[in-house]
């Protein structure tokens, strides 16, 4: 075949060919000429970014016939020989194939006899990190004291499957990913070298799929040029390689960010209909968000953001009212559920349902502000965490303040006084005197609704109101209220600890605009008036407390969400 592609034709010859290694090339290149060269060298990174190619140089630049020198020159013959792969004293070695025990003591017997025509034998033994275990240990002794003239060259990938017993014993290198306006370049070059033109986006976004291989880059462009001979635009690229419009990711971003639901579908759609890599387009609409997020923080400058600049103006412009958080969690969200695209049956349906929760981002409630709310709470000397429950606050509404100054619910003097029209006042029915358990004839009592008790309570103590929600109130005598909890003891303990009395008593006050008593009964307390009927043993009413407490759905749901688990449960009682 006399086609050759570009990987092996453009293949570097000298170190200042390689491209974006320089902190490797130039310590190469000052060892040679200090003569420190070591005996074996670990050479790791990313696919395509020059590891072996590096060795072949390094190879050549010790057996050139000018030197050692840290320009080999190309010419003479073992450099012809080493470029060809026909040397007879480098020899590479697949780690893959040639990874058992046997292999390595072959290698030991070959490696005692001096090289044929140059100074050195070297070996270079690409993926070593497919060794056995065993043939690592065979290697050891002579990787540690091999001839004067054998030198070991090692890459890899995955430098973390390498024992540090061979590590240890090796100079190590480690080789980078390449960046984008590097390879920009280069392939730019390359296309002038071949005589076709390439719109610099289309060479954007070959670089961008390669993700820093240069040997990805070069056969990508192979394939593009195979396509057109002429002119590649970035449009012929998007369809070669299967990529989703620019203006696509840029509209599902911004019906992202806008929670324009209806338009998210419509594009999905258009996106599969087109028969595009689903996981391709979640990987772009990542980058964009990354994008975004750059901008948001002030930060849109190349290399950075990885888009033209004439876009990041407007750009800049629509993302100044946007939530830095919402892009921080947007992006973290996308990033987590890429595994999840990658692994779905059905994967429209999982796209689909991934970019609707992350619209929804926004009415998620922070942990961080549900915490600081619980604090504050507990500062004004109200339930603390360990002993109260979280519940969804309704918006209160709107109370008409009067002039007349009323205590506060905290002791303290207010200003505000709820709208009388709150409570619509009745005349009490008579009771049903085949009932017992009816409250009695009270005249001049009135009859109230408990829901609206409930809200006026809720409008200024939340967590009073969620208590009294598991009892039954009703009235005793004209200046008693009664609220009977029956067999709820635990939120009876709660109202009775941390002054929680003191203030329903204050906001009855207000409510039915007269001074009242109020009295809590349940499992252990006299139904009548109040009175206890018989006392429960202290240790079996704690118990029975922490076993209602743990039945909760709304306890059930925190630890749940925090993965708790419970030590220890203390009562109102107990805190004070």
């Amino acid at each position: 075949m006399s086609y050759l592609v570009l990987a092996r034709k453009c293949r570097p010859q000298v170190f200042e060919e390689v491209l974006g290694q320089d902190h490797v090339t130039r310590t190469l290149q000052n060892a040679i000429k200090s003569g420190r060269v070591a005996h074996a060298y670990l050479f790791s990174g990313p696919r395509g970014v020059g590891k072996t190619t590096v060795a072949r140089i390094l190879a050549k630049a010790l057996n050139c016939q000018e030197g050692p020198t840290p320009v080999p020159c190309n010419q003479c013959t073992p450099c012809r020989e080493i470029t060809q792969g026909i040397s007879l004293d480098v020899q590479e070695i697949d780690g893959a194939s040639n990874r058992g025990i046997d292999d390595i003591r072959e290698l030991r017997e070959n490696i005692k006899y001096l090289p044929a025509q140059g100074r050195y034998k070297i070996y270079i033994i690409d993926e070593v990190h497919m060794l056995t275990g065993e043939a690592f240990n065979a290697l050891l002794k002579t990787l540690e004291e091999p001839p004067k003239h054998a030198l070991f060259i090692f890459a890899t990938t995955e430098l973390n499957k390498v024992p540090l017993t061979i590590y240890s014993r090796c100079q190590s290198f480690n080789f980078r990913r390449v960046s984008l306006d590097s390879i920009v370049g280069y392939l730019n070059s390359l296309a002038q070298a071949e005589k076709v033109a390439v719109e610099e986006g289309a060479l954007r976004l070959i670089a961008r799929q390669s993700e820093g291989s240069v040997r990805d880059s070069l056969s990508i462009l192979d394939q593009i040029l195979s396509f057109s001979s002429e002119k590649i635009t970035e449009v012929q690229v998007q369809e070669i390689l299967g990529f989703v419009d620019r203006r696509i990711v840029f509209e599902v971003g911004w019906a992202l960010l806008e929670n324009q639901v209806k338009r998210l579908l419509e594009l999905i759609g258009e996106v599969y209909e087109f028969g595009y890599d689903l996981k391709q387009f979640l990987k772009d609409l990542i980058d964009h968000f990354r994008n975004l997020l750059l901008i948001r923080m002030g930060h849109d400058q190349a290399p950075l953001v990885d888009m033209p600049l004439e876009e990041i103006p407007e750009i800049k412009e629509k993302v100044r009212e946007v939530s830095l958080d919402f892009l921080q969690d947007g992006l973290h969200f996308l990033v987590q559920s890429e595994t999840e695209l990658r692994r779905a049956p059905q994967p429209r349906l999982a796209l689909e349902m991934i970019l609707l929760r992350m619209a929804r981002l926004r009415e998620i409630i922070p942990i961080e502000a549900i915490l600081e709310k619980l604090d504050r709470i507990q500062e004004q000397g109200l339930p603390s965490r360990e002993n109260s429950m979280v519940f969804k606050e309704t918006p209160p509404k709107k109370i008409q303040p009067l002039k007349e100054a009323q205590p506060d619910y905290s002791g303290q003097p207010r200003t505000e006084k709820p709208d009388e029209k709150v409570l619509e006042k009745k005349t009490a029915p008579e009771p049903d005197s085949g009932n017992p358990t009816g409250p009695p004839d009270l005249k001049g009592t009135e009859t109230f609704s408990k829901e609206d008790l409930l809200e006026f309570i809720r409008q200024h103590h939340l967590p009073l109101a969620a208590y009294l929600a598991h009892g039954e109130v009703r009235f005793v005598d004209e200046n008693t209220l009664e609220w009977d909890f029956k067999d709820k003891a635990f939120h009876m303990e709660l109202l009775e600890g941390n002054g929680n009395k003191k203030k329903l008593e204050i906001l009855c006050q207000d409510f039915f605009k007269r001074k009242l008593k109020v009295l809590f009964i349940g499992q252990g307390k006299e139904k009548s008036k109040g009175r206890r009927a018989g006392a429960l043993d202290q240790d079996r009413q704690k118990r029975l407390s922490v076993k209602e407490a743990l039945i909760q759905p709304q306890v059930k749901d925190l630890i749940d969400i925090f993965q708790a688990e419970v030590v220890d449960i203390k009562r109102p009682s107990e805190n004070g």
